[in-house]
């Protein structure tokens, strides 16, 4: 509620004197059905803010914090760049920065494990909890970078699949690769790190990392 009302003032000031940003423009684009209301582009900038960024910069703090906690796995990665894509894949699974949704609702009567979730009803879904399932993945509390088929729950699934999911993997891939590779013997200065205070969202309020040297680029 605190970051609508403080984008809500953003859009209405960009709204009077627009500058050259995304915000001014979500105020004064015209389209063939007209422009967005100034609720639509406050909650078009907190999905862009959260769903866009924070998402993604959690999952570039756990995997660095994750790797880091590994030597043996680190000096992997740098030797065998193409690692990374696995990896980040089973850091969608082994510590996702999304740990659970409570925006659905059961569309019909529903069976599970003999209690019924009747039509209506709010459903929270733990997808953290669902891709440690014993009952579908090997050794679930354990970081594997060789897991054979990782499915996961980390961007979710049906029509409620992240549409940004291949921008995130594709972020994370480079990100991680490059810090692997170009900073010189990389180490917490801290750990554990301090946590943001949310239940949903999961990441380091910030992570340093100490270093000898970075690479050229």
């Amino acid at each position: 509620m605190e970051l609508s009302r403080y984008l809500a003032g953003l859009a209405e000031a960009r709204g009077r004197e627009p500058r050259d940003d995304m915000l001014s423009g979500l105020m004064t684009y015209r389209g063939p059905e007209g422009g967005m209301t100034q609720d639509e582009v406050v909650s078009t900038a907190v999905l862009l803010l959260i769903a866009g960024h924070e998402t993604t910069i959690n999952l570039i703090a756990n995997g660095m914090l994750t790797f880091l906690r590994r030597p043996e796995l680190l000096e992997r990665l740098r030797a065998e760049p193409d690692l990374i894509i696995p990896a980040v894949e089973e850091l969608l699974r082994y510590e996702p920065p999304v740990q659970f949704v409570s925006s659905r609702v059961a569309l019909d009567d529903i069976t599970i494990g003999g209690t019924t979730i009747p039509a209506g009803a709010p459903v929270v879904l733990a997808m953290a909890a669902g891709s440690r399932d014993p009952g579908h993945v090997a050794h679930p509390d354990e970081f594997d970078l060789d897991r054979p088929r990782n499915e996961h729950l980390g961007f979710g699934g049906g029509v409620h699949y992240c549409f940004g999911a291949p921008l995130a993997r594709t972020e994370a891939q480079i990100v991680l690769n490059e810090l692997i590779r170009r900073l010189d013997n990389p180490r917490l200065a801290a750990d554990p790190p301090p946590y943001r205070p949310s239940a949903v969202l999961r990441g380091p309020r910030h992570l340093v990392v100490e270093y000898d040297g970075v690479a050229p680029a």
